[in-house]
């Protein structure tokens, strides 16, 4: 069998199927190629409210409204951050994506579940795939690789694989709270964080590491500091680690966590893998592949620059992250924060705000 489209799309995540979304909504012929339609990603769920909004995605699928933010200092220092209406939404991230994927699929995109298995370049890209245990092939112009920090779309490419740290989060029910917790230290999370997210029917809670070698020792550090007691499911993934040297091969683009566009310090990666497949489409749909680059940096270049420059100086030692959480008992840093990370405020003004109030630490 053999399958034609202008675009081809291999992984039907939030890169993927905003991507498939904006492309039909304009008339392009679309195939959203997804390995397993079922799989949920390990994730915390948090998805600044802005981007339902900004994106046009239905709030129905909201399952809470974080309205306070929590982050612990090493030694134990906490501070309780009102976040003033620009509110963090928690979602399911299997029924986000689904919803996702039904939308694209509503504006007429064909979603096939299929595995990507070879490309082969010509005038034409011809991928070979595996569909229902049998061996199709799709020829389309372009391909966006929306397929994951394990792409296998980049390797094909001979494109080395991302640097990346590792988590390991379980699903606790049980424990409620209304808060998102940020935890800080080495000793349970050495050059990252742990966090603690609300859920439907309890919480979501993990840590990260560099290493994947002690990665469930020091998340069973973190519950016994946060006193979480608890027999879950417990999930290792790993998480793409930004450079920005990757957006696109000839008529290939790469999106979200394969191309590593996960936001240094945070490690946020929903809002940023849908827009990067909002900009790759668009690119598409003006046939010029190249406007993909040109317009992420425009957007977001200067954001990564500055934050990967926090993230190394704050999470190298207990000491430096201390230094972090002290700086949120000012005012004026707790609301450059917010207009920055939640009301996605990508004014020149905003970044200035930000440097001016963290760059003694960027030199």
């Amino acid at each position: 069998m053999k399958l034609y489209s202008k675009v081809l799309i291999i992984g039907g995540g939030p890169a993927g199927a905003t991507a498939a979304r904006f492309l039909t909504e304009s008339g392009v012929d679309v195939i959203l190629l997804e390995r397993n339609l079922s799989f949920v990603k390990p994730c915390g769920g948090g998805l600044p409210l802005s981007a339902f909004d900004e994106l046009n995605i239905p709030k129905s699928i909201i399952k809470k409204e974080v309205k306070t933010i929590k982050i612990v200092s090493p030694q134990g220092e906490r501070i309780d951050i009102e976040l003033k209406g620009r509110n963090l939404a928690i979602i399911e991230r299997g029924e986000f994506g689904r919803a996702l994927q039904n939308r694209a699929e509503e504006k007429g995109a064909r979603v096939i579940e299929g595995e990507f298995i070879s490309v082969i370049s010509d005038k034409m890209y011809r991928v070979g795939v595996n569909i229902g245990g049998g061996k199709s092939d799709i020829v389309s112009e372009y391909i966006i690789a929306a397929d994951g920090v394990n792409s296998k779309v980049r390797t094909s490419f001979e494109i080395k694989p991302s640097q990346s740290f590792y988590t390991v989060s379980e699903k606790i029910k049980g424990i409620n709270t209304d808060i998102c917790e940020f935890w800080f230290g080495s000793y349970h999370a050495p050059n990252s964080y742990s966090w603690v997210f609300p859920t439907i029917e309890g919480i979501s809670a993990g840590t990260g590491s560099s290493g994947q070698g002690n990665i469930k020792t020091l998340f069973e550090r973190f519950k016994k500091r946060r006193d979480i007691i608890s027999e879950a499911r417990t999930r290792i993934y790993r998480i793409p680690i930004w450079k920005g040297d990757l957006y696109n091969k000839g008529k290939v683009l790469f999106a979200g966590d394969s191309a590593g566009q996960v936001m240094p310090l945070s490690h946020e990666g929903i809002y940023y893998a849908m827009k990067s497949g909002e900009f790759a489409a668009r690119a598409l749909i003006e046939e010029k592949v190249d406007n993909y680059k040109r317009v992420w940096k425009a957007r977001f270049q200067k954001r990564f620059v500055l934050m990967d420059k926090l993230r190394n100086y704050f999470l190298k030692d207990d000491v430096s992250a201390e230094k972090l959480v002290a700086l949120y008992r000012r005012p004026e840093v707790q609301e450059a924060s917010i207009r920055l990370w939640l009301r996605k405020d990508s004014s020149r003004e905003s970044l200035k705000d930000y440097i001016r109030l963290f760059g003694k630490f960027l030199s």
